[in-house]
């Protein structure tokens, strides 16, 4: 029995050993908001969400972030990392940035976090943004969402955004001994639940991050494969040694600092594109 197949879950997705996890503690703890941004929480049809700029601006583009957590941790669980992420992507790209607070299982299984996250663009949408003024960036559970969520779009009609973001997307949750709590009684196949049994055509640039170190490496490996024969353009970056969602121990983590410059260089180039 593997990690993988044992359902040894928070193994498989924690951020890399003891000393990773009490530093991401340390850093969550000692983090304030800087006095330049703006925090507002607020709901939409019962689901809390947060949003971040800078105070005294109209952001006239935004990030649409989902968090990781295996589909089980809210940001009541681990907000103060996705409010860190939140102000980072605002300060490299002057957006404004959306986190959703999706719902999680096992007492919300598939597809709650999918139909929180179509909220969730559709609230950017009401509030004025274009598809072409958004950008959906997740990590791990978030990641898989972030691919699902594109997928939901395209399959339906929809226009989609102007590009993607993933770190260390969890895309397979089809194993062989242990069904994960969010699949619930669907099919880990589905691609809405599975991303990586998804098709690829029509989809937006793309920015796939994932340590070369961790258990998860193919879940985005055999996505952006699969993106690219579909003609997608596909940036893969393999960052060797670092463990799952490693980008979230900025600043002190230099392989991080990497990380977010590279996701910054690629949302510039994505809108200067637009």
């Amino acid at each position: 029995m593997n990690l993988r197949e044992g359902g040894l879950l928070e193994k498989a997705v924690m951020v890399g050993g003891s000393e990773n996890v009490e530093l991401l503690k340390r850093l969550n703890e000692t983090w304030t908001l800087p006095d330049e941004y703006m925090l507002n929480v607020f709901e939409v049809s019962g689901i809390t969400m947060e949003w971040v700029q800078k105070k005294d601006t109209k952001p006239e583009k935004a990030i649409l972030q989902l968090h990781g957590g295996a589909y089980m941790r809210s940001l009541a669980d681990n907000g103060a990392t996705y409010r860190r992420a939140a102000v980072k992507y605002a300060e490299i790209s002057e957006a404004g940035v959306l986190t959703v607070d999706y719902r999680v299982a096992p007492e919300h299984p598939f597809p709650a976090a999918l139909e929180d996250a179509i909220l969730a663009y559709n609230w950017l949408l009401e509030q004025g943004y274009t598809p072409s003024d958004i950008i959906i960036a997740g990590d791990s559970a978030g990641g898989g969402l972030t691919l699902a969520l594109a997928l939901h779009l395209r399959d339906n009609g929809f226009s989609m955004p102007r590009a993607l973001i993933t770190m260390s997307a969890w895309t397979n949750l089809n194993y062989r001994i242990w069904t994960p709590p969010y699949v619930g009684d669907s099919s880990p196949e589905d691609p809405y639940v599975s991303p990586v049994y998804g098709s690829y055509s029509g989809f937006p640039p793309m920015l796939m991050q994932v340590g070369g170190d961790e258990y998860l490496l193919s879940d985005t490996t055999e996505v952006a494969k699969k993106a690219q024969e579909a003609g997608v353009s596909v940036k893969l970056t393999v960052y060797p040694g670092m463990f799952h969602v490693f980008q979230m121990l900025f600043p002190e983590l230099i392989e991080a600092n990497e990380a977010w410059r590279e996701v910054e260089q690629f949302i510039k180039e994505a809108w200067r594109e637009n």
